[in-house]
């Protein structure tokens, strides 16, 4: 998946309606408003839905940037 492509997937998971809102690789999702336990399971069903993977919610205790999250999810994803 291309990174421009997962970030709008990020979004919309996160309920962000501010399109103009800039979201990159070193966001920090702990410090967005959106973010929250209720969309880490968002989160969590949107790469179930896009990647096949399952992510415990136990292992979102790591991420910290969007791009941890992506290392999560494992860099052979991403192009």
């Amino acid at each position: 998946m291309r990174i421009d492509n997962f970030i709008d997937e990020l979004k919309d998971a996160l309920e962000i309606e501010n399109e103009n809102k800039e979201i990159t690789l070193e966001t920090d999702l702990r410090y967005l408003e959106e973010y929250d336990s209720l969309s880490v399971l968002a989160i969590i069903a949107m790469i179930d839905k896009n990647f096949g993977k399952q992510i415990p919610s136990s292992d979102f205790v790591k991420v910290t940037t969007v791009r941890s999250l992506m290392d999560l999810i494992g860099k052979e994803y991403f192009k």
